[in-house]
């Protein structure tokens, strides 16, 4: 949540960065929630509500990673 905070506030040559932080830091995230089902840690019920929580996650993060590229003019 604090790197997406961080990226809405920030200039736009910086938004990348953090946002491809946000994403790994997601997809650790999905990882550990799914070890914590496989080793009995969490409910079923308690995992299918916070991966379906961390997929959409994901997909924002993804849109606006999708946003920024297009909008920021191409390196020369």
């Amino acid at each position: 949540m604090s790197l997406a905070i961080e990226s809405a506030f920030s200039p736009t040559n910086l938004k990348l960065d953090i946002l491809q932080k946000l994403r790994i830091k997601t997809n650790v995230l999905k990882n550990l929630v799914r070890t914590e089902y496989e080793i009995k840690i969490i409910d079923t019920k308690t995992y299918l509500r916070i991966s379906e929580q961390l997929v959409e996650i994901s997909k924002m993060t993804n849109g606006w990673i999708n946003f920024v590229t297009k909008k920021e003019p191409p390196e020369k």
